[in-house]
């Protein structure tokens, strides 16, 4: 067994899907989490709707538990057929949003843009998280060592 047979094996696809779904999904977790912590506007929000700061407040805190919780699901790779695709519309949403820094990320060519404060090359990698959820829904059925597969296949054993 050669270098590429090692890693492009079955058990090398297994676990790099693995990761890969453990590290998009902690990405919402830790994004969910800031936005219970620190009780604020969801971004995309702040930036394209006038809201008042109680009610910012409280959709940030709702909205931060449901990434939490779909980021979980996705950890651990339970009810992929809907976490998946839902961890994906946020990224994407979130890649949309920040549309300008995916295009441009050190401002050379788009102007007339409402910019963040800070450096926008920062937000190019939600175009990779997007594209990363994307690759996780097309390979779902690849993906084995979630809880899902396993749950299947116990389930279809003959007690």
């Amino acid at each position: 067994m050669g270098i590429d047979d090692g890693i492009t094996s079955l058990w090398a696809q297994r676990l790099s899907l693995l990761f890969l779904r453990v590290s998009t999904g902690f990405l919402l977790v830790w994004v969910g989490l800031n936005k219970l912590v620190k009780a604020t506007t969801p971004f995309a929000l702040r930036r394209n709707i006038e809201i008042d700061e109680t009610t910012g407040a409280l959709l940030g805190t709702a909205f931060g538990g449901f990434q939490v919780v779909i980021g979980m699901l996705c950890v651990i790779g339970l009810w992929r057929k809907f976490a998946l695709p839902v961890q994906a519309l946020i990224h994407g949403f979130t890649a949309a949003s920040v549309w300008w820094a995916i295009i441009d990320p050190y401002r050379w060519y788009i102007s007339g843009v409402d910019r963040i404060v800070f450096n926008s090359h920062v937000f190019y990698p939600t175009i990779i998280t997007f594209a990363a959820c994307v690759l996780l829904i097309v390979f779902r059925r690849q993906d084995t060592l979630a809880v899902d597969t396993l749950r299947s296949r116990r389930s279809a054993k003959p007690g």
